[in-house]
């Protein structure tokens, strides 16, 4: 097992510098130059709305600087930064995410006659302890991109980013499932095959919105 979560870390790090280039590509209407006209898109998220809007909450409490060209400016650069740490912890959560389908396999499939009960709960807390990291990591990166500022350019059509946003949906909705489940089986061992299938959902669905990054189209 040691082997395996240093082979993860190794594929993520040297993933990390290749996705950070995909980044400068995808984020290259960050530089561009912000209008005097429209200092902000008329389309946000409504979390961008509620903290970065024009009458933003940031912006009241000061949190914000004002609306000008400058300032948007070095918005579009917390943007990027925010980007950046968006893609790196998502891939500790996705690092996260492998070792705790092997953790839960072994789990599955444990054989009590060839192992002890001692060994049983070591590996259920050591699969608990791996699932809170989880779930740290993977709020860290949502909040990321849900609180961060609102880009500069709406571009219409199928994007890259579009279906990274798509697939968000579902791998969220997936780690809800998979969180109530977990607490479920406790009480109700049936629900075991539910738990599964929620947990290698969101994991296709997670996959799939790195690589869609990873590889521009």
């Amino acid at each position: 097992m040691k082997y395996l979560v240093l082979a993860i870390m190794l594929f993520c790090v040297g993933n990390l510098s290749a996705q950070n280039d995909g980044a400068d590509s995808l984020l290259n209407d960050l530089n561009a130059e912000v209008q005097t006209e429209q200092l902000l898109p008329e389309k946000m998220m409504l979390t961008q709305r509620v903290f970065w809007g024009e009458k933003g909450l940031f912006r009241k409490l000061h949190i914000a600087p004002e609306l000008t060209i400058e300032n948007r400016q070095k918005e579009l650069k917390t943007r990027r930064n925010m980007f950046k740490a968006h893609q790196a912890i998502g891939l500790l959560t996705f690092a996260g995410m492998l070792t705790q389908g092997f953790l839960g396999s072994r789990i599955y499939n444990y054989d009590f006659d060839k192992n002890s009960f001692e060994q049983y709960d070591k590996l259920k807390n050591l699969h608990g302890n791996v699932a809170t990291g989880i779930n740290i990591a993977y709020g860290t990166t949502a909040l990321m991109a849900f609180v961060s500022p609102p880009k500069q350019i709406n571009r219409k059509g199928i994007s890259n980013m579009k279906v990274h946003k798509a697939l968000s949906y579902i791998h969220l909705s997936g780690m809800i499932t998979t969180n109530i489940l977990s607490n479920k089986i406790k009480t109700n061992p049936n629900l075991r095959p539910y738990h599964r299938a929620a947990a290698y959902t969101t994991f296709g669905a997670y996959a799939a919105a790195i690589a869609v990054i990873k590889f521009e189209f």
